[in-house]
């Protein structure tokens, strides 16, 4: 397919094999780039490949646990010994649960950190170099409106997501001269398997309350003000839309991406 916004680009999308990951990797491909997709599993990797193959080139899959920076040295050392050095940088990855401060142990904090924020350190450390020589990148972290309105309902996740946006802050204040551009996205809750999956967020809010997973879905869509849920693929544009030309003058921003759920002026 040529004649995309984004040919002969290579994106890298983290924890692409599902949910936002997989979407913004159809909607990156559908604009022409070559899409690195990244997950632990070869598998799910595999069959979310297909759908993004009949969208536009087809993607390049690498099995890869983002927790693990010897793993993270590895991918890239790969993509850069078969000439892709990494054009846009999409820090998907991460992880969320449901618990009461008192109730998250510190191997839980170190865990979520790594995920969350670390991945993402370490990404952008290698790819940055190479967008600074070609004087073109693009870098979009994936935070969420818990970074904007911390909940107790998961502390620790919504203090990583918090330092993402921190992370996304730095980075964009320290490369903007560099021709790269260093954006946030702040999702809502989606209608994702994080949510919908069994043994997803949804299970564990219906056992904590009573209740079925459903209902549970259904309730925290009426809260938002659009009226439901977000869906990955309208997470996955907007990340998209970022990487392209036409947002070039959008940086160091985080956009909330959540239906009016987060009602704050910024």
């Amino acid at each position: 397919m040529t004649g995309g916004e984004l040919d002969a680009r290579v994106a890298l999308v983290t924890g692409s094999s599902r949910g936002i990951g997989r979407a913004t990797s159809v909607a990156l491909a559908a604009r022409g780039a070559r899409v690195v997709m990244t997950a632990r599993g070869r598998a799910d990797l595999e069959e979310a490949a297909e759908e993004v193959a009949a969208r536009g080139p087809a993607p390049r899959i690498e099995e890869c646990d983002f927790e693990n920076p010897a793993d993270i040295e590895a991918l890239f050392d790969r993509l850069l010994t078969d000439g892709l050095a990494v054009d846009i940088l999409v820090n998907n990855v991460g992880i969320a649960r449901m618990a009461r401060f008192e109730d998250v142990p510190d191997e839980e904090w170190r865990r979520d950190w790594e995920l969350n924020v670390m991945s993402a350190v370490r990404c952008c450390r290698r790819a940055i170099p190479a967008m600074r020589r070609k004087g073109w990148g693009r870098i979009v972290n994936v935070a969420s409106s818990a970074a904007k309105r911390p909940s107790a309902r998961w502390p620790h996740y919504a203090t990583t997501k918090a330092a993402l946006l921190g992370l996304t802050m730095a980075l964009a204040d320290a490369h903007g001269r560099d021709g790269i551009t260093i954006n946030a996205v702040c999702p809502g809750p989606v209608a994702s398997p994080l949510w919908t999956a069994p043994g997803g967020l949804a299970d564990a809010v219906a056992e904590a309350r009573g209740g079925s997973p459903d209902a549970v879905l259904q309730e925290i869509g009426e809260r938002i003000p659009i009226g439901r849920m977000g869906e990955p693929e309208e997470i996955g544009e907007v990340i998209a839309f970022l990487c392209t030309d036409a947002a070039r003058y959008v940086h160091g921003a985080a956009l909330s991406v959540d239906g009016g759920n987060v009602r704050i002026v910024v």
